[in-house]
């Protein structure tokens, strides 16, 4: 029998307890009132401000066949539309269709009747009609390359038949997942329904009524986006914020067990004792974590789907397949590692599990909070998203699902989170070194964030390198988007000197680097110059020759690569391109990757040091169509600026590699007579002999100094 006085006098001891903790009514009271709100105000003007953003914009409309002048004119006038004749139609294509040749597009209406009947034969029959018809291909491939919004398309007997008094019958093509096709399929259809009535107005003026009269223009809407698409708009739109938040979850909680409950627990003190450093536990603790965010990750997609699948069974069909989702699983990893790795740092400085919750909810919100913009329809992903932490990870998701994530982004995107996962581990791997925050001292944060004054050191760490390459990423990848309006001068001119030397220079003041160990500041030998200048000679052919020839980009990123390298038409001498675009990157590039960030990966050995600086010097140019040509340079210039313990090689490699790439688009008549034009394949025979002048090179360099200089500077000094 329970005793309600007494239970009731442990409730009251209890809750006032509870009610006495300030961050308990914070976490519990004013945070949900202050916070909800907020979000609710910033999504509400974040959709005006896209809604209004939108309504402005005019949209293009491909137009497929013979639209008399003053209809042209009715639609231009009033409604923000762009009309463009045979815009993305073949000219035989067109021809077959203003002859009459086609079949006729089938109707919604034939759609849904054949929808209706028993007959799966009809129901396959149409939907086949639709698929194959020649006007829906080509107006699939134009609105899916976003080239236009809409299609209009007219039959060839439009005219006589509005004239006439007869059915003019038009087709709208549009594709429902894009918010500008759908909105563009608004505005055609309200627009024609208009024109409808004033035909109707002025036939009821005229005399005689021919068949079709109470009509006048009938609008037939076709939807272009198939049903996988569909389901994939849906699924994206709340898929990719549920599986982070839910991810997040179950790392908050892991978390705080494996940090706070063991403190509470008085384990972690004990671990402490055992022969383990600081990074051996915060790795143990990590990778348990994060098992255990993949698992709860892993259950709620696999729960997801089979729900969703269940759900869309009724409708024709679940469209989504598993590799989708395995797909969605694979781009979740890197934003899984940097909440459990955010989560376990911040985790530590709790007392007890309660303390750690108090800590954590805010953080689990600060990050969380961001991504319910990425529900909102019309918030893709872009240059600028693909670079912010976890959004950038939904909203590839979202194009996961509606097959719409474009090689670049996808790069951009996971580039950035492996960044923003490597800085978090980096993070947490200090906190765990700070022995008096697993203890639970009061000045932990004072302690985690508080500097050494600068000490002579012959060279910065790996961890350093890692740090100081992901600050000068983001730092050049967010303001060469402000640098995007600026003309090619300037911006070369800023991100080489502003974003690779200047702080290059500060770090290696601040922390007094030294110039021989680091950055490989000596006079190079003879042997090592003629090397050098034979490999920059030669380099060009084998990285823009055989490497590209093997792995061709894009014809449209090489002609805007040759756009930009052109300097967008300025008359800008040759001496000058060949300081802009051959000297100033070699100078500052080279200093930065093979002087601070080699030199921080030194101490690993000759073979990570040349592999990891390299990568982040293709890494750095920021485009994956670039990515090997440049690695590979990249390590001819680490093996020979190794070699040869001089910077300087690499500079002379890097300056004339780059003058000669140059050189062939701004003179190109100079290499006409040898067989090259601008943006031409190196022929085999030339790949292969530059090749070997490449290895002549690298021969000459490799005889200037010793096999392995950190071991023969270390010789010397001892």
């Amino acid at each position: 029998m329970i005793r309600w006085r007494l239970a009731f006098t442990l409730f009251q001891k209890e809750i006032t307890e509870t009610l006495r903790d300030r961050k308990t009514l914070l976490m519990a009271v004013g945070l949900p009132i202050l916070l909800y709100p907020l979000i609710a105000m910033a999504l509400t003007k974040l959709q005006e401000s896209r809604a209004e953003a939108q309504e402005a914009v005019r949209l293009k409309i491909a137009v497929w066949g013979r639209l008399p002048g003053e209809l042209k004119s009715d639609l231009e006038r009033s409604n923000k539309l762009d009309l463009f004749a045979g815009l993305g139609l073949e000219a035989g294509l067109e021809a077959r269709m203003l002859a009459g040749d086609l079949p006729p597009i089938p109707s919604a209406k034939q759609e849904d009747e054949a929808g209706a009947s028993e007959s799966g034969r009809a129901t396959n029959k149409v939907a086949a009609a639709v698929a194959e018809h020649p006007l829906i291909v080509a107006a699939q491939a134009l609105v899916g390359a976003r080239k236009a919004d809409a299609v209009l398309v007219l039959d060839p007997q439009f005219q006589s038949q509005v004239s006439g008094g007869g059915l003019a019958r038009v087709h709208v093509l549009y594709d429902s997942v894009r918010d500008a096709s759908g909105k563009a399929q608004e505005r055609l259809s309200q627009a024609l329904e208009g024109l409808r009535k004033q035909e109707v107005v002025r036939r009821e003026k005229a005399h005689g009524l021919p068949p079709g009269f109470s009509k006048a223009l009938q609008v037939q809407e076709r939807n272009l986006a198939p049903k996988q698409r569909r389901t994939g708009k849906f699924l994206g739109s709340i898929l990719p914020f549920l599986l982070i938040v839910l991810s997040a979850s179950g790392g908050l909680y892991a978390t705080i067990d494996l940090t706070a409950g063991e403190k509470e627990r008085n384990t972690l003190q004990t671990l402490l004792c055992a022969p383990l450093t600081g990074l051996e536990i915060i790795v143990g603790k990590f990778f348990a974590a994060w098992v255990i965010v993949l698992i709860t990750t892993l259950a709620n997609l696999a729960s997801m789907a089979a729900t969703f699948a269940r759900i869309f069974a009724g409708s024709g069909g679940f469209q989504t397949s598993v590799s989708t989702y395995a797909l969605a699983f694979l781009v979740l990893l890197p934003a899984t590692f940097m909440l459990t790795a955010i989560f376990l740092s911040i985790a530590v400085f709790a007392r007890d599990f309660k303390d750690g919750q108090n800590l954590l909810t805010p953080m689990f919100m600060l990050l969380t909070m961001p991504l319910g913009a990425t529900m909102l329809p019309d918030v893709e992903l872009n240059v600028w998203t693909s670079a912010v932490p976890l959004v950038n990870i939904a909203l590839l998701m979202k194009g996961v699902f509606i097959a719409e994530a474009k090689p670049e982004l996808i790069f951009f995107t996971l580039l950035s989170s492996v960044l923003y996962a490597g800085l978090a581990l980096s993070f947490a791997a200090r906190v765990f070194q700070q022995e008096q925050v697993l203890l639970g001292g009061r000045d932990s944060w004072k302690g985690l964030f508080r500097f050494s004054a600068p000490i002579a050191r012959d060279r910065p760490s790996p961890a350093f390198a890692w740090t100081a390459f992901a600050a000068v990423f983001v730092m050049v990848f967010y303001v060469s988007q402000l640098l995007q309006g600026a003309n090619t001068i300037v911006a070369v001119l800023a991100t080489q000197y502003g974003f690779f030397l200047l702080p290059n220079a500060l770090m290696a003041w601040r922390w007094r680097f030294s110039a021989k160990d680091t950055y490989l500041l000596r006079r190079p030998a003879l042997s090592a110059v003629i090397g050098a200048i034979l490999i920059g000679f030669s380099a060009w052919g084998v990285t823009a020759g055989l490497v590209t020839r093997i792995f061709p980009p894009p014809e449209s990123f090489a002609k805007g690569l040759e756009k930009v390298l052109l300097f967008e038409g300025m008359n800008v001498p040759l001496i000058g391109v060949w300081l802009l675009l051959g000297a100033t990157p070699a100078i500052c590039e080279e200093l930065f990757f093979r002087g601070l960030i080699m030199g921080g990966f030194r101490g690993m050995g000759r073979w990570p040091a040349w592999l990891l600086s390299s990568l982040l010097f293709a890494v750095a140019h920021s485009s994956i169509y670039r990515l090997l040509p440049t690695f590979t340079l990249g390590m001819i210039i680490a093996f020979c600026a190794w070699r040869s313990r001089s910077i300087f090689t690499g500079m002379i490699i890097h300056a004339i590699n780059n003058s000669l790439l140059v050189t062939v688009l701004h003179k190109p008549e100079w290499f006409k007579k040898w067989g090259f034009s601008e943006m031409t394949y190196v022929p085999w025979s030339w790949g292969f002999g530059l090749a070997s002048v490449m290895g002549l090179g690298m021969f000459f360099v490799a005889r200037s100094g010793p096999k392995d200089p950190v071991a023969a500077e270390k010789t010397r000094s001892s």
